[in-house]
């Protein structure tokens, strides 16, 4: 069984020349039908397939390989024709969903590697092993291997891409028992920056293996997933809206739910507090999106939460997570960003932060407008469990081994309106950061993990994940990709090279 999804893709007419040095080495390589120009009519559409608006860059031409042979010879021509000075300076970029910031899957001077027709998705019943293809998104991997009875614990949101999810980590409603999404990868298929396509799994290039599962685009490139597959049971899922009124209560179910995690480890819960554009004159909300993984509705794990008056109608349901998750897609088309800390699980500490979010709201409402933008301040459960079961599973990079029960806060913004209007909500995004940081070192309660992918370009996500994991991405790195052009030639995302080797302890 397999699938895959319609894209736009070129014509079998094509120039023989374009100017660009490396889209004509690319068609000289014979992959000229698979490139994208700007003068194509495609071309501006497929930008616009980007998920933010400041992420939609615009390449001297997009380069779109079929599979890993072709990634390989898309590779090599690259680099070949990037050793030749005259060409000057120009850098490649590696896009699989496109839902990453700015030059993290996309560039303006130089070529896109696109993944979107790798994206095949099939399951060996024999080995229980679905293998799903770098380019794919969540909502079409989980509705085939739901044709098979299976599911793996992959994105939340449907539209968000394979390569970039699971190689950041992978947070999901199955982490209780699972772990993260990169935990659940048997094998991957890497291209190497000399053409090389190679496995990495726990027998066969076994340090590759445990430095993708977290150390994102350091290696190579990631053409496919083998992740061990569960069995598909239909899910419960819940989305509770609440007053701010009633913050306190709120907090005190998610400080509740985080340090007892350990006893309900098939239920899942994702609280935040958000303005809303489209209730303007309604500052801030919160909201709990709450799921048990056996399809139980009534998990005695939420009822604190529950017993906080619900602003609309119930919205719970029973489904797959293949239907959960293309009903859960967050629309696109607008300036976005987002920036994320962790600390304990603190009452003190989710209290001051839903203050400054609050004061965060008020400050933008005057500035932009309530009507022009939405604000979230997520704040997610990451109790110790999680670092245990990545152990077990042979471990990953984000450093979650820890005795401390913590919350990921993730501060997202949302602008309708301008580019400018943008900068100046971006610049108070970081700030309200920065406050959180500081407010959480105060009272002893500042945790270490910056979460890849939910970080803003400036943050040292990679530095996060402690001394002897950094040091372990960057000697992976120095083994696979000996010439760096992983470092220097594509050099969107989190690098290694950029990190120092000041690196403190983990929580």
């Amino acid at each position: 069984m397999s699938s895959s999804t319609t894209v736009t893709t070129t014509t079998c007419t094509y120039a023989k020349s374009t100017g660009f040095p490396p889209c004509d080495a690319l068609i000289q390589a014979g992959l000229g039908h698979r490139l994208l120009l700007p003068t194509d009519s495609a071309y501006e559409s497929r930008i616009e397939s980007w998920w933010s608006l400041n992420s939609r860059l615009h390449p001297w031409c997009i380069v779109q390989p079929h599979n890993a042979h072709e990634v390989s010879l898309t590779l090599k021509t690259l680099v070949r024709a990037g050793d030749d000075k005259s060409a000057g300076e120009w850098h490649i970029a590696v896009r699989s969903g496109g839902h990453g910031p700015a030059y993290a899957n996309s560039v303006d001077n130089g070529v896109t590697i696109d993944l979107a027709h790798i994206n095949q998705t099939s399951y060996n019943r024999d080995t229980n092993i679905a293998s799903i293809g770098a380019g794919g998104r969540w909502a079409n991997v989980l509705a085939e291997l739901q044709k098979e009875g299976v599911l793996v614990p992959g994105g939340r949101d449907g539209n968000v891409g394979v390569g970039g999810f699971l190689l950041g980590g992978g947070l999901n409603y199955f982490m209780g028992r699972h772990g993260l999404g990169c935990d659940s990868v048997r094998n991957f298929e890497v291209v190497l920056a000399d053409g090389r396509i190679v496995d990495a799994n726990e027998n066969e290039n076994s340090d590759l293996w445990r430095a993708l599962k977290g150390g994102s685009n350091n290696f190579g490139i990631v053409t496919r997933f083998d992740m061990e597959a569960l069995p598909s049971t239909d899910i419960a899922y819940g989305l509770r809206m609440m007053s701010a009124d009633h913050t306190s209560d709120f907090i005190d179910a998610v400080v509740d739910f985080t340090d007892h995690y350990h006893e309900h480890d098939g239920d899942a819960l994702v609280p935040w507090m958000m303005h809303i554009s489209r209730l303007p004159h309604v500052d801030v909300v919160a909201a709990a999106i709450y799921v048990n993984t056996e399809g139980v509705e009534n998990s005695p794990a939420f009822d604190k939460i529950k017993q906080i008056p619900n602003m609309s109608p119930d919205r719970t349901f029973t489904d797959s997570y293949a239907v959960v998750a293309e009903r859960s897609q967050m629309a696109g088309g607008a300036w976005n960003g987002t920036a994320t800390l962790t600390f304990k699980n603190d009452k003190r500490i989710l209290t001051r932060v839903v203050e400054l979010h609050n004061q965060f709201v008020q400050t933008l409402m005057h500035d932009l407008g309530g009507e022009n933008f939405d604000s979230m301040t997520f704040l997610q459960p990451l109790p110790g469990l999680f670092g245990d079961i990545s152990t077990k599973k042979g471990g990953n990079m984000l450093g979650l081994e820890t005795k401390h029960n913590s919350i990921m806060w993730t501060g997202g913004i949302t602008v309708k309106t301008s580019q400018d209007d943008y900068d100046k909500a971006h610049d108070k995004l970081m700030s309200l950061m920065e406050d959180i940081k500081s407010y959480a070192a105060s009272v002893g309660g500042e945790g270490q993990l910056v979460y890849i992918n939910y970080a803003d370009p400036s943050q040292d996500s990679l530095g996060s994940y402690g001394k002897e994991n950094v040091e372990f991405i960057r000697q992976v790195a120095a083994k696979y990709d000996p010439t760096a052009v992983f470092q220097e030639r594509v050099p969107g995302g989190w690098k290694i090279s950029r990190v120092g080797l000041n690196c403190g302890p983990n929580v």
